[in-house]
């Protein structure tokens, strides 16, 4: 196991790092969401070209 784990282990670190960061992203949306907050990063829905399609009008 060790014999395979050194020589690759640049490889093993940066998958664990791509990882850690999907996941924190995905957590991040997730979070957002239970919230009510956009997933896109605008302060309002007036100025979105999808601004019917993603909230219905209250």
């Amino acid at each position: 196991m060790l014999k395979l784990l050194f020589p690759n282990l640049s490889t093993v670190l940066i998958v664990i790092l791509l990882i850690l960061t999907v996941t924190l992203i995905c957590r991040s949306l997730i979070r957002r969401k239970k919230q009510g907050r956009s997933s896109c990063g605008c302060s309002g829905c007036s100025g979105c070209a999808m601004h019917g399609a993603c909230h219905k009008e209250q």
